[in-house]
């Protein structure tokens, strides 16, 4: 009995504290909204010329799709995102892998997660100087 008034008294800190939390933003009167002077994330990038297999590139085109455009990558990268470590994510981007192509560029894609691996392009960036191998 004597815990039964602990545990509810512990569930009952967690209900409030569950039901204090809220997403929405805080209202600023007169305040101009901030523009971000950084390019987006989830990108195609760089001055590729527009007969370059790299300009019929999409954002979302499946890994099977970028590899019938511009073949087989040099070398690959695998690794974590931080949306793995948080305990109720189960989105799609867990995972990314970078697809390294000499004197192309640097495709990295997203997708894998709880429901399986299905591999999209997230980002994609030309550099005509990429040595095809990943320097980290």
């Amino acid at each position: 009995m004597k815990h039964y008034k602990t545990l509810a008294f512990f569930a009952a800190l967690a209900l409030g504290a569950g039901c204090a939390s809220s997403n929405k933003a805080p209202a600023q009167a007169g305040a101009p909204a901030a523009q971000s002077s950084t390019a987006p994330e989830s990108r195609i990038d760089g001055n590729f010329p527009a007969n370059s297999p790299f300009a019929k590139l999409k954002l979302g085109m499946t890994q099977g799709q970028v590899h019938e455009i511009l073949g087989q990558p040099t070398d690959t990268k695998s690794y974590q995102t931080g949306k793995a470590w948080i305990p109720f994510y189960f989105g799609p981007d867990v995972m990314r892998t970078d697809e390294f192509y000499k004197g192309v560029g640097i495709i990295t894609y997203t997708g894998a997660g709880i429901g399986g691996v299905h591999w999209t392009v997230f980002r994609a960036i030309y550099n005509a100087a990429e040595d095809g191998y990943p320097n980290d």
